[in-house]
């Protein structure tokens, strides 16, 4: 069944991706929680890849894996994915019994309300992140809930307080040594960089810009690094820095940081420049930029998202200004229809919201993407071919995993059987030769060394299962020194006394289970002095098989004794 289930995982997360990947092996060096962020931005395949094979090995906690892969999913826009898993996360021991767990999770979960437009769960957690780093004294998560506290004023219209909130908690988190304090001082600065934008507060923003721009630059200290990171925040600030030039009418400057942000490459973030464009009257580019981005999210199928409104916004404006109205008119009405489908999806669970999501989509895009139906035909025969293969590998694994499995426990089983035999004959032997037995041990103080005198001790009247039995009463039975006993034992068996008691146990169970087949497990256990849990674990470490399957694989049930 271990094999069935990561297989199962394999199908359910990785094939759906695979085609965007490589087929090759990841090295093990990369695969650990530090690599899934290094490779977010840059190859999101690859770092899909290596959170897949972290969840297959299970070497990593729970509430790790869920942190690390809702990371992984928040970070790259898929946010209701990113919020199941940090709402499992949530959930775990180690966010209820930890704090500062708890405040990571609660962190995030903001985030992703925030993202999601869903205020009154986004406050709840507010007020939660901010009750408990005040009890804890973490600065780090106070800063982090009194930063969204202000974004919360400003989009209730107390921009002032808002304001003055944002920048508290700015102030908070440069003096703090949080593992994550460089990323989360970017994400405060971009965002009161973009408020003070809105408000034409324009040199206020630049200030806001150079402080940014030291800490995009500077090192980074704990915090993993994400390749590809800087470059993106460079170019969201080269374009931030582009519009409030442009609009303070210093345009040689707002041009020099226009070039810059092309020199970077990478369409993704093209879309942070329309503002400068549309400021600097260069409204082919907008529709240009504009209609690549679109034409992007139709092909990948994501077509009801925020993004796809500052996308028909812009498309919209730029033609009406262009004095194409006809095209205009499309686009606002296109808009509108997003808007209302944004809203529906924003009152329905994310499952529903999914559902809606792809049937639209598939409508939207249907005149669009004729040409490309052959292409996910192929990607779809592609990926069934592949789960069925899966499925084959993994019966054939389950199946030799099972005869590898039975073919050892036949001859663990035998090896006991000699064991026994051996056993049974030694002490045959020893019978013949054994002095005659004494009343008293101090009688064979002159007889046999104090190791010896203890195994008959021992083995007279079985006294090895009575489950009573104390260290301190074979002492004083063998009268042996106390201070010796330990070493004596670990000299002459290797062993502890518990041990070398538990080993005989085990041996006179397994007699019990081959002489004995009507005899229950849960009998035989109680038999040797011991719980059927303490029996179980006991005998698989002694023989290395259990107690069930070295009685199912004894040669007396093979010649048909039952």
């Amino acid at each position: 069944m271990r094999y069935f289930h990561l297989t199962l995982f394999f199908i359910l997360t990785f094939v759906p991706f695979s085609y965007a990947g490589d087929a090759k092996t990841l090295p093990d060096s990369i695969i650990n929680e530090d690599a899934v962020y290094e490779y977010t931005f840059t190859d999101y395949g690859k770092a899909y890849r290596i959170m897949g094979e972290l969840r297959k090995r299970g070497d990593l906690p729970s509430y790790t894996l869920d942190m690390t892969e809702g990371d992984l999913y928040y970070n790259t826009g898929h946010t209701y994915q990113a919020l199941n898993l940090y709402n499992h996360a949530l959930d775990s021991d180690s966010a209820r019994l930890n704090p500062h767990n708890y405040m990571k999770v609660l962190h995030r979960l903001i985030s992703c309300y925030d993202y999601l437009k869903l205020d009154s769960k986004k406050s709840e957690c507010v007020e939660l992140l901010l009750e408990k780093a005040k009890q804890c004294g973490d600065r780090a998560m106070h800063s982090a809930a009194l930063f969204e506290l202000g974004k919360m004023m400003y989009y209730q219209g107390e921009k002032e307080r808002g304001y003055k909130y944002l920048y508290e908690a700015l102030a908070m988190m440069e003096k703090t040594d949080y593992d994550l304090k460089y990323g989360n001082l970017r994400y405060y600065y971009n965002t009161i960089i973009l408020y003070l934008l809105w408000d034409e507060r324009l040199e206020e923003s630049l200030e806001a810009l150079d402080k940014l721009e030291e800490v995009v630059t500077s090192k980074t200290g704990k915090e993993t690094a994400i390749s590809g990171l800087d470059k993106k925040e460079l170019k969201q600030l080269y374009a931030n820095r582009a519009v409030a030039l442009a609009r303070l009418y210093r345009t040689e400057e707002a041009d020099e940081c226009y070039r810059k942000f092309l020199s970077l490459g990478d369409s993704k973030d093209n879309y942070l420049i329309v503002p400068y464009l549309f400021k600097r009257g260069r409204y082919d580019e907008v529709i240009k930029l504009n209609s690549e981005r679109e034409k992007e999210y139709s092909e990948s199928g994501d077509t009801i998202n925020y993004y796809m409104t500052s996308i028909r916004h812009s498309l919209g404006k730029a033609y009406f200004i262009k004095g194409d109205y006809k095209r205009a008119a499309l686009q606002f009405e296109r808009l509108a229809e997003l808007r209302d489908s944004l809203k529906d999806r924003e009152q329905r669970s994310a499952a529903i919201e999914l559902a809606t999501v792809y049937d639209i989509a598939r409508k939207d895009m249907r005149i669009e993407k004729d040409a490309a139906k052959l292409r996910v035909r192929n990607v779809l025969l592609w990926t069934i071919s592949t789960i069925v293969l899966l499925l084959i590998f993994a019966i054939w694994r389950i199946w030799k995993h099972h005869l590898v499995i039975k073919e050892k426990n036949r001859i663990q089983t035998r090896t006991i059987e000699e064991l026994l035999e051996s056993k049974a004959e030694l002490e045959r032997e020893k019978a013949h030769i054994a002095p005659p037995e004494s009343a008293d041990p101090a009688d064979e103080q002159d007889i046999c060394g104090d190791f010896e005198r203890v195994c008959r001790i021992l083995d007279k009247d079985k006294l090895f299962l009575d489950p009573n039995l104390s260290r301190d009463d074979i002492i004083r039975m063998a009268r042996v020194p106390k201070n010796k006993f330990a070493q004596m034992f670990k000299e002459n068996a290797g062993i502890s006394f518990t041990d070398y008691v538990n080993g005989k146990r085990m041996e006179y169970a397994a007699q019990l289970l081959k002489d004995n087949p009507q005899f229950t497990i849960e009998a035989v256990a109680k038999e040797v002095g011991l719980s059927s849990a303490q029996f179980y674990k006991l005998f698989q470490k002694k023989f290395g098989i259990t107690p069930s399957a070295f009685r199912n694989n004894l040669s007396n049930n093979y010649l048909g004794v039952k």
